[in-house]
């Protein structure tokens, strides 16, 4: 009779750890922990000499005194777009990161 005892009581705190679990997944499903855009987000352009070209295996950042910031994916990778076909080196990438301001 005691096995009963231990046995409901460990499915029954294990049956409501599940359920606790499962409903701060469901209520915090459709939050973010930060949007992808938004104040104080900005998406800088960080361009690459890479060793091969198309290769982004070995790639060193072209360091520069300031990179150029953008309020959104879309303008820096318009801007990244332009850059890169007006160097019209097959060796250089580039990419946009999403950075939040200080």
């Amino acid at each position: 009779m005691s096995v009963r005892r231990v046995v409901t009581r460990r499915f029954c705190l294990s049956l409501g750890a599940a359920l606790v679990i499962a409903s701060v997944l469901l209520t915090h499903r459709g939050e973010s922990a930060s949007p992808f855009e938004g104040p104080g987000i900005v998406f800088v352009y960080f361009p690459s000499l890479c060793a091969a070209p198309g290769d982004s295996s070995d790639c060193h950042e072209i360091t520069r005194a300031a990179r150029p910031a953008f309020d959104s994916m879309a303008a820096c990778s318009k801007y990244a777009d332009v850059q890169l076909s007006r160097e019209s080196n097959p060796r250089l990438m580039a990419s946009c990161m999403r950075l939040r301001e200080v």
